[in-house]
C-alpha cells in the first residue's frame, strides 16, 4: 500500500508545500500540453488514420524533432491523449463518489464515468486498446502504469474504508483487491469493445462479478 500524503492523512494543507518548477520544466509541460491538445483536436476532426505527426507538430507550433522528444509515434500520442483525459475523468470520479453507498456501488460509479468516456469514440478506443495491450515501445506502457497506479491507490483507499465500516471482511488486502476490481472492469470493457456484450448489460455484469469477488453474493 502506498504511503498517504499529509493531506490524505488529514493534516493541514499548509504542510504540503507547493513544488516550484523552473522555467525549463514549465516550458516542457507547456509544450506537452500543446501537443496533446493538438493531437486530440486533429484526431477528432480528421480521424486517427488521416492525421500525421507533421500536422500535429504544426498545430502545436513546434518542430517534428521536438514532437518526437515527447512521443516516438502517432500511437504514442494517442496514449498520451488518453492518459491525460482519463486521469482527469478518474480523479473527478473518485472525488464525486456517491455518499453512503457500498464499495460495489462506488466502483460502479467510477466505471460508469470511464465507460461514458470510451463511448464517445469507440473506434478510437479500439485502436487505443490495441496499442495498450501490444505496445511497440516503453512510452505507452509507462503512461499506462502512471494512470493505473493512481486508480489502484484510490480503489485501495475505498477497500480500506469498506473494511473499516464492516462492509467487507478484513481479509481483503487493499492493493490486491483494488487490482482485482479493476481487472474485472477491464476484462468486461474489452468484451464490450469486441461486441461480445451490450453496453446496457455492462454495468449489471460488473455489479454481479464485483459482488461475487467481495463475497456479497
Amino acid at each position: 500500500m502506498t504511503a498517504k500524503t499529509a493531506t490524505e492523512r488529514g493534516a493541514p494543507e499548509e504542510a504540503a508545500a507547493p513544488v516550484r518548477m523552473g522555467r525549463r520544466e514549465r516550458n516542457k509541460l507547456e509544450k506537452r500540453a500543446r501537443i496533446v491538445a493538438a493531437a486530440r483536436r486533429l484526431f477528432d476532426e480528421q480521424g486517427f488514420a488521416e492525421t500525421t505527426t507533421l500536422q500535429i507538430a504544426e498545430a502545436a507550433d513546434i518542430g517534428t524533432g521536438t514532437l518526437f522528444l515527447y512521443a516516438r509515434s502517432k500511437e504514442d500520442l494517442l496514449v498520451l491523449v488518453f492518459k491525460d483525459e482519463m486521469m482527469e475523468v478518474a480523479l473527478d470520479s473518485f472525488q464525486k463518489l456517491p455518499v453512503g453507498e457500498t464499495l460495489v456501488e462506488q466502483a460502479l460509479a467510477v466505471f460508469a464515468r470511464m465507460i461514458d468516456y470510451h463511448a464517445r469514440d469507440i473506434d478510437l478506443t479500439r485502436l487505443l486498446m490495441r496499442e495498450i495491450n501490444m505496445p511497440a515501445g516503453g512510452e505507452s506502457q509507462s503512461a499506462m502504469d502512471d494512470l493505473t497506479a493512481v486508480i489502484f491507490d484510490r480503489f485501495a483507499a475505498l477497500v480500506e474504508q469498506a473494511s473499516a465500516a464492516g462492509q467487507i471482511e478484513p481479509r481483503f488486502e487493499p492493493q490486491q483487491t483494488a487490482r482485482m476490481i479493476f481487472a474485472i472492469y477491464y476484462f468486461n470493457l474489452l468484451r464490450w469493445l469486441a461486441g461480445r456484450i451490450d453496453r446496457e448489460a455492462l454495468l449489471p455484469q460488473l455489479r454481479r462479478e464485483l459482488g461475487i469477488l467481495l463475497a456479497l453474493e
